[in-house]
């Protein structure tokens, strides 16, 4: 009994809560439209008394000194305008929106500092743009920290000044053979506000698969690394992952840049889609080698063998890429210039090369 009216209980709780929320959420809706209609009403009213300042001083009929001012002053009594209006409303009202309305109104010169939509600029004939979000500056915009992922499919070339991608020689499965790489990275401008010129660089986890032909798996024999059929049963895949700690810096180049003026600077507007080239190097350590085979045994038993690697394979890597970019899509090519494999692998083809793309790009 006492089970069943604890149940009843938190059933009638359960629903007086979702009903309480569902009319907040009712209300909140309704003041937010309510606090939409003033603030665009008075913005239009405000929007025409600054154009006509701005008309004054381009005509030489007031000073730059007096047009901030007026402007300032006009800002203020829109504000304390729109804040008695809303006054008007239920308490309710008042009490929810008025943090927004006095972030959505221009005060003084803090609004930038900010970053609160809601400044004048003088430049885009003294529209006041109202935003409830937090928003980057243009500057900002030029500094980025972030995270990326990116997939390649993977190849064996006979040196290092190969670009066959889709070499068949290279006992290796095309399409198959893939690399991943997590990257940790900064992105700085290079030179002024207006130049095209990005540096990326940060810390990476790269794992690349190579996956043989079948039949053929990777045999490590005493100090020898080389390739064989498999004669355990039915094979099913084999595979061997090596995993780095690489150092990227990468120089991009905006193509087709555009700008935006922000409190008497020019920027580059990184708000905007871009088309960009890329080049850059990288250098990173082998942290570990694993070959693995699962297969059907002659008994139809499903295996698996795992083994490291501790020959056949070089420790430090080196290599270079270029890419080509717009928006968020980014391809590139990426070819190791060290070897991968070094003498104790009896292999045809030791340098790795891949074609990829960005699988995600994540900004903070």
């Amino acid at each position: 009994m006492k089970k069943l009216v604890l149940f009843l209980a938190m059933s009638v709780s359960a629903t007086f809560f979702s009903q309480e929320s569902s009319v907040l959420e009712s209300r909140i809706q309704n003041y937010s439209k309510k606090v939409d209609s003033i603030v665009t009403r008075e913005k239009s009213l405000m929007n025409s008394e600054l154009s006509a300042v701005d008309e004054s001083f381009r005509k030489s009929q007031i000073s730059e000194v007096e047009q901030r001012n007026q402007k300032q002053l006009i800002a203020l009594k829109y504000e304390n305008i729109i804040n008695e209006k809303i006054a008007q409303e239920k308490e309710a009202l008042n009490e929810l929106t008025k943090i927004s309305v006095n972030n959505s109104i221009m005060k003084k010169n803090d609004t930038l500092k900010n970053d609160r939509v809601g400044a004048v600029n003088s430049s885009q004939n003294s529209v006041v743009n109202i935003s409830y979000k937090k928003k980057k500056s243009p500057k900002d915009l030029l500094r980025t920290d972030g995270l990326a992922l990116t997939y390649g499919f993977l190849n064996l070339t006979k040196d290092a000044g190969s670009f066959d991608v889709f070499n068949n020689d290279s006992e290796m499965r095309i399409g198959n053979s893939h690399s991943f790489e997590l990257q940790a990275r900064r992105e700085r401008q290079l030179g002024s506000f207006t130049s095209p010129l990005f540096i990326r660089y940060g810390l990476a986890y790269r794992a690349d698969t190579y996956i043989p032909k079948r039949p053929q798996v990777f045999v490590q024999d005493n100090e020898l690394l080389f390739l064989e059929d498999f004669t355990q049963g039915n094979l099913k895949r084999s595979k061997l992952r090596n995993v780095y700690i690489t150092l990227p810096v990468d120089f991009q180049w905006v193509l087709n840049p555009k700008y935006i003026e922000s409190e008497g600077v020019n920027y580059l507007d990184a708000s905007k889609k871009q088309w960009r080239i890329g080049a850059g190097i990288y250098a990173g350590v082998r942290t570990r080698s694993i070959v693995k085979v699962k297969y059907h045994d002659e008994n139809d038993k499903f295996k698996k063998d795992q083994f490291t690697l501790d020959y056949g394979v070089n420790s430090f890597l080196f290599g270079g890429k270029v890419s080509v970019s717009y928006g968020g899509l980014n391809i590139f090519i990426k070819k190791d210039f060290s070897p991968i494999f070094n003498n104790s692998a009896i292999l045809p083809n030791k340098n790795a090369i891949q074609l990829g793309i960005d699988l995600t790009n994540l900004n903070f």
